[in-house]
């Protein structure tokens, strides 16, 4: 038996004299508010957590789709019930991923894979709005957060904006204010798009997920460009915020 499970059987003895359903749902809640269960974690099959704790499989699935109706669970056909992730992502700020997520309470790292100096694909250097051949930072990196991968993002910039690549390891938006570089316009395009085979083992996600497209280009107050990023983002995690 679990550690939750134990612990989800001693608080639901605990439980008041409301619908067993509603006392499940409410001891379920309560775990992962006092994090008991982490975001993304597995909770147990409805069959094993209603002979653990004594009740039917329909008091389970009503509980379930109680949580769910509250947006802290996912029910995935095939894959169980986990506990949701929500990333309350405003595009407005000059503030990125990191200060948002820290923000709202929860941790962020990344996973590397890649930072370097690459000779511009002509796109890129369009966009960049630099000479064919020049040299620019390519940055590729898993974003996490609370430990699991909520975006992959790649990332374009400049040599003169970040000569140093491998010095980054958290925020490009702190690092750049630390050395004055203050991003002053922003443009986005969006775009629902399907998750490829290879994109999900990074995202641990189904292939064919849904996934939200961002590219964004930045400028400063010159309007030199800053970076171009593409950012491929869970849907089942961003909840997106603009301010008119």
């Amino acid at each position: 038996m679990s550690d939750f499970t134990v612990w989800l059987q001693q608080q639901f003895l605990l439980a008041t004299a409301a619908p067993r359903y509603i006392q499940l749902a409410t001891t379920i809640e309560a775990a992962i508010k006092q994090h008991v269960l982490a975001v993304g974690d597995f909770l147990p099959p409805e069959r094993a957590i209603a002979e653990v704790l004594d009740v039917s499989r329909v008091t389970v699935s009503k509980a379930m789709k109680l949580l769910e109706e509250k947006d802290l669970v996912i029910r995935q056909q095939g894959s169980g019930t986990r506990v949701a992730m929500h990333i309350g992502y405003s595009l407005n700020p000059d503030q990125g991923f990191t200060a948002q997520v820290l923000r709202s309470g929860s941790s962020v790292s990344n996973q590397w894979l890649l930072r370097t100096h690459i000779t511009a694909p002509a796109d890129i250097a369009m966009a960049l709005e630099l000479e064919s051949n020049s040299a620019v930072v390519k940055l590729r990196r898993l974003r996490l957060m609370d430990g699991n991968p909520v975006s992959l993002e790649t990332t374009y910039i400049p040599l003169r904006f970040l000569p140093d690549p491998e010095h980054l390891e958290h925020s490009l938006y702190a690092l750049w204010q630390s050395r004055g570089i203050v991003p002053d316009g922003k443009h986005f395009r969006l775009k629902a798009i399907t998750c490829s085979e290879e994109n999900a083992g990074l995202l641990n996600v189904h292939s064919g997920a849904p996934l939200l497209r961002i590219v964004q280009t930045s400028r400063n107050a010159q309007g030199e460009v800053l970076e171009l990023s593409e950012t491929l983002c869970r849907s089942d995690v961003y909840e997106f915020e603009v301010n008119s």
